[in-house]
């Protein structure tokens, strides 16, 4: 759920606790059979004066079986042989494959197709492993992975990724949500854009974490937080570049308890502007 606040302030969301159940509902929907989907992405609008079209495919697969379902959506680049078409592939197949992968198709189809195949294979031998040789449908494991683009301009590309697991036995289960910045040029992909903190910048980083709890006072975050925040840490995913500012995502335990969710929040770049290094600046549009 977004929050539409003034250029000028910290803006939030609400990330749903319950995106698992959506991952299964959506895969309990293909219940026998596997399906594909393609259609043309737009999660993002070109800057007008961009050096070429940066143009994705939206490609989507949700397949089941006697181990669990698994589901996969990706924004797709088309493959005209830019720096940054090649970076974002690249990136994909490393996402969904595990290091060592003979996966050799560049096909999207395939990927996705392959990706349910592997997760769904990997399911099973765990299950063996753990001696579970039946789960009941609704408690059956899932596993689901998103990488949507969310921001593109005439210097940056940015993509977001969603990833759950969950097992079986009742267990609640493992997601992160992070994104990750390219440069347009030469597709290079952006780690830490922000330089070394200083107490001006915690003062910010509270301030985002206390509107996305709800709280107006330092005391009141402190009880929910896990960590000192007086100096609040950066995320684990470094932050990134979207269209309204940048956004910092925390992980689940980064600064607070499982069940207290992931903190997000978007600060304006006419605020993050004299904290960023040189290279995110210059990613960076006028504003």
């Amino acid at each position: 759920m977004h929050h539409h606040v003034s250029p000028n302030c910290i803006s939030y969301q609400t990330m749903p606790r319950c995106k698992h159940t959506i991952l299964l509902f959506c895969a309990i929907c293909a219940l026998i059979f596997p399906c594909c989907s393609k259609r043309k992405a737009t999660t993002a609008v070109p800057a007008p004066d961009s050096p070429g079209e940066f143009v994705t495919d939206s490609f989507s697969y949700t397949s089941k079986n006697e181990h669990g379902s698994c589901e996969v959506y990706m924004d797709y680049p088309r493959q005209d042989g830019s720096p940054i078409a090649n970076a974002v592939t690249d990136f994909i197949r490393s996402t969904l494959f595990e290091n060592g992968s003979t996966l050799a198709s560049s096909d999207p189809a395939v990927m996705t197709r392959e990706y349910c195949i592997q997760t769904l294979d990997k399911m099973g031998k765990t299950l063996e492993q753990m001696g579970i040789r039946h789960v009941h449908e609704d408690d059956a494991p899932e596993e689901g992975t998103e990488l949507r683009m969310i921001y593109q301009s005439e210097h940056a590309v940015t993509y977001e990724v969603y990833r759950y697991s969950y097992l079986t036995n009742g267990a609640h289960g493992e997601y992160a949500e992070y994104g990750v910045t390219f440069r347009r040029i030469d597709g290079k992909r952006m780690g830490n854009i922000i330089r070394e903190t200083d107490p001006s910048l915690h003062a910010l980083l509270r301030e985002g974490l206390r509107q996305y709890f709800d709280v107006d006072t330092d005391e009141e975050l402190q009880r929910i937080c896990t960590v000192d925040i007086s100096e609040p840490p950066l995320p684990t995913f470094p932050p990134y570049l979207t269209g309204s500012g940048v956004r910092f995502h925390y992980s689940i335990y980064d600064v607070c308890d499982f069940d207290d969710g992931d903190p997000s929040f978007t600060i304006p770049y006419s605020r993050i502007a004299p904290y960023l290094t040189g290279e995110a600046k210059a990613l960076t549009d006028p504003r």
